[in-house]
């Protein structure tokens, strides 16, 4: 038995122990924690904290309602500053101090490899449910305690080159992070290209968390590429858009899902953002056609902080909050975290357009993948 079990029979046995002694009074439930270690400062900031934003009001929703099996959720945060140090120190104190049922929202390629490579997880015997990026690197083997709900990186590469193909433009630039989450993306392009009749002219790195692309886009201009395809971090994807609008260049540009309208309007400005193309693997979150994006539209109008942006963050950061209760509603008693893993594991949901599916035997719960492009007033379109 490892020790956050034993930690969690302790508990259970305070509680007991308490009630037996207290005797006057109803019982109340205690609270169940759900925990969001991720960037809250630093270049990943924004998306940290759209997921959380997005989590939170989910979760409030649900507490209005009553809770889940009449425990109300108490959703913690810490700030890893995009440190993965800082994401493994984090996540044990955490598991440690508040005892969570499951994080949520885990975010950057180096932090969820750090957490892989120290096992901590498992350590903990601790879910976690929704994973950013989508890298295959951390898929594979990855770890049973991380519940993926979107769609990996192959698969959005692939709707990409498919497209490009299509459209006769086979002479691609690529520029990739300079981190797991790059490096894998550019191997599968260079591995996907000759297939589709695509050619790599060439291709340029971004160090970690980069806000400045000038030098990348000097170094893939003139190279004869037709297009560009961002293998990027959201703060530096729209670097890139912005320093390749700068000076002058209209070349089609092409990105991961990571990279949001909103902060390519922000850098880019709304002419330097047209056209670009962003794959997606969620529905939009502003067009209220399906009952998944409905429901979180009711959600953050009615428990979000007034004027929080509906975008493909909070929606991936509600998707994560909604997944984990679904899993609490279906867990066997206690409410602990090995009870709800196996609930997460039996999942097959279908939340209005939308289907997670983990009872099909891994831990990728949606292959969904869309195209979109950002039109001129700085939306999404599908």
């Amino acid at each position: 038995m490892n020790g956050t079990r034993r930690r969690w029979i302790r508990a259970g046995l305070g509680v007991g122990v308490g009630l037996a002694l207290g005797g006057a009074g109803p019982a109340r439930a205690a609270d169940l924690v759900v925990a969001q270690v991720a960037p809250f400062s630093g270049p990943l900031a924004v998306n940290g904290e759209a997921n959380y934003l997005g989590a939170k009001a989910y979760f409030d929703q649900v507490n209005a309602q009553g809770g889940v099996q009449g425990n109300r959720i108490r959703f913690v945060r810490e700030d890893d500053q995009y440190q993965p140090a800082e994401t493994v120190r984090l996540v044990r104190l955490v598991a440690e101090r508040d005892r969570p049922v499951a994080f949520v929202n885990l975010l950057g390629s180096a932090n969820v490899a750090a957490l892989l490579q120290d096992r901590t997880l498992d350590r903990v015997g601790i879910p976690a449910v929704g994973v950013t990026p989508g890298s295959e690197s951390l898929r594979t083997p990855g770890s049973p305690l991380m519940f993926h709900l979107q769609a990996g990186d192959r698969l959005q590469i692939e709707a990409i080159l498919k497209n490009l193909a299509n459209v006769g433009l086979s002479r691609v630039g690529v520029v990739y992070q300079d981190i797991p989450f790059g490096r894998n993306g550019l191997n599968y392009i260079e591995e996907q290209a000759g297939p589709r009749q695509l050619q790599v002219v060439a291709k340029v790195a971004l160090p970690p968390g980069a806000d400045d692309a000038r030098d990348a886009v000097a170094r893939l201009r003139g190279q004869g590429a037709q297009t560009f395809l961002m293998i990027l971090a959201p703060n530096s994807g729209a670097a890139f858009v912005r320093d390749l609008r700068a000076v002058g260049d209209r070349t089609p540009v092409y990105g991961l899902s990571y990279v949001s309208a909103q902060s390519v309007v922000a850098k880019a400005g709304p002419e330097g953002a047209l056209g670009v193309a962003l794959a997606q693997v969620t529905p939009n979150p502003n067009s209220p056609t399906t009952g998944l994006i409905r429901d979180f539209q009711t959600a953050m109008r009615d428990f979000a902080p007034k004027g929080t942006e509906l975008n493909t963050m909070t929606l991936a950061g509600y998707l994560a909050a909604r997944v984990t209760v679904e899993g609490l509603r279906r867990s066997s008693l206690p409410l602990k975290p090995e009870n709800l893993e196996a609930a997460v594991r039996r999942l097959r949901l279908d939340l209005g357009g939308y289907t997670v599916d983990f009872a099909s035997g891994d831990n990728v719960g949606s292959r969904q993948v869309a195209l979109s492009v950002i039109d001129r007033s700085g939306n999404l379109r599908y």
